[in-house]
């Protein structure tokens, strides 16, 4: 007896068979567009291995490090991780930390003889060797520049590298750097008391202001880079100080403003968003719109400020009005100097910090939030000796010590039941 199996075939139905080739066709039509881009894979690693040894080959002596790091310029360097994983970044050689700052959401480390730069998982994203004897930091979305305050060397970084360095021949008195990657140098001539050089994002020198007696404070760019602002101290031949105040474009030789603030030293020059300038001195703030024209002036009504900052938005500065004691008046004001708060603080002041809607306070064990808002006050403890208080982004702060940094979201910190206090 012959056993007969029933064709598969035949207990298809005309569609199922139908759809059943169709299937093979497609499987059959993607089978063969992934050989091909298969092939041309393989093929263009073959071809760039032979360009590289090419190049390598014919072009031997033209490749440098220096040329390495031209073209690492055009590489889009490499932002920090945002999300914190730890609440704590360790750095190393913590002896010699002096200064600290943000840099595309990292955190920046300067120390006598190394710069870090860390992410929000606490690794070292740049790690350098580099010693600075008295290392100031200043940075913008594009560079960090760190140079050494009353000294001749300034170096300039990406995320990725340290990118120039230059050694001058006379101290340095200032330094600014440029959202576009344009940053400038103030230093001096045997000539000149003060001479300001201007260099694009590429490090070739764009401009050149120089003046026999005055001394560059501070300077500060405006938004696009082709507008700078110089502060330079000078005195007349009665003695009495006075501050010139430049505004320069790096286009042209003809200032667009400039203009004296008699018996006024000026030390700390900034922008506003609309292209007005705010400037910090010793007596009071003053306040101009873009046109130059002087809008306020805020006093400090004949004492010496104990903290005074601005970020370009608004402005701060504290006053001890008692011959004793650890009472602050502490004043808070917009671009254009209109009071936004004005109340007291009690204990030593450490730094302060403008950030959202909140100047936050640094004192000793604690920091204080004082809402610009309402005025309400909210001070949380802290372990002691922290240095520096800086802002990651809109949620996060970060508490920077000797030796560590802790991160803190400000909602629930302040708000919330985080604690740090120890």
């Amino acid at each position: 007896m012959t056993n007969t199996q029933p064709d598969d075939a035949a207990t298809l139905s005309a569609e199922e068979i139908a759809e059943k080739k169709e299937r093979e066709l497609g499987a059959s039509y993607y089978f063969r567009i992934a050989k091909r881009i298969r092939v041309l894979m393989f093929s263009l690693v073959i071809v760039m291995a032979v360009f590289m040894i090419a190049m390598f080959s014919v072009y031997r002596d033209e490749i440098t490090v220096e040329n390495l790091k031209y073209f690492l310029r055009y590489i889009d360097t490499r932002q920090a991780e945002k999300s914190a994983t730890t609440d704590t970044i360790i750095y190393n050689d913590t002896e010699s930390i002096v200064q600290f700052g943000v840099y595309k959401n990292g955190l920046v480390v300067v120390g006598y003889d190394r710069v870090q730069i860390f992410d929000l998982t606490g690794e070292a994203i740049l790690d350098i060797d580099q010693s600075n004897s008295a290392p100031q930091l200043v940075s913008s979305d594009e560079y960090m520049l760190i140079y050494n305050i009353g000294g001749t060397t300034f170096q300039v970084y990406n995320s990725l590298s340290k990118e120039y360095e230059a050694s001058l021949e006379y101290p340095i008195s200032c330094a600014a750097v440029g959202d576009t990657g344009t940053f400038l140098i103030a230093s001096r001539a045997m000539e000149y008391r003060s001479v300001v050089c201007v260099y694009n994002k590429n490090f070739e020198q764009i401009y050149r202001w120089y003046t026999p007696d005055k001394l560059v404070m501070d300077a500060d760019f405006r938004d696009g880079d082709k507008e700078f602002l110089i502060a330079a101290l000078g005195t007349t031949t009665d003695g009495i100080c006075y501050t010139e105040i430049i505004v320069c474009e790096t286009d042209t030789e003809e200032k667009k403003a400039q203009f004296r603030i008699t018996d006024e030293i000026i030390y700390r020059a900034r922008y506003t968003s609309d292209g007005g300038y705010i400037l910090i001195g010793g007596k009071a703030i003053y306040f101009y719109n873009a046109a130059g024209e002087m809008i306020k002036t805020v006093s400090y009504s004949g004492y010496t400020p104990v903290m005074v900052g601005t970020n370009g938005e608004m402005t701060y500065f504290s006053l001890n009005k008692n011959i004793v004691g650890s009472n602050y008046e502490v004043t808070v004001t917009d671009d254009t100097g209109e009071i936004l708060y004005v109340g007291s603080v009690s204990g030593e002041i450490t730094t302060a910090l403008l950030h959202g809607d909140a100047l936050y306070v640094l004192m000793d064990r604690s920091i204080l939030r004082i809402s610009l808002e309402t005025g309400n006050q909210i001070e949380k403890e802290i372990t002691a000796n922290c240095v520096s208080v800086e802002a990651l982004d809109a949620d996060t702060l970060m508490l920077c010590y000797a030796g560590e940094t802790r991160i803190i979201d400000i909602d629930r910190f302040f708000f919330g039941e985080e604690e740090l206090a120890q």
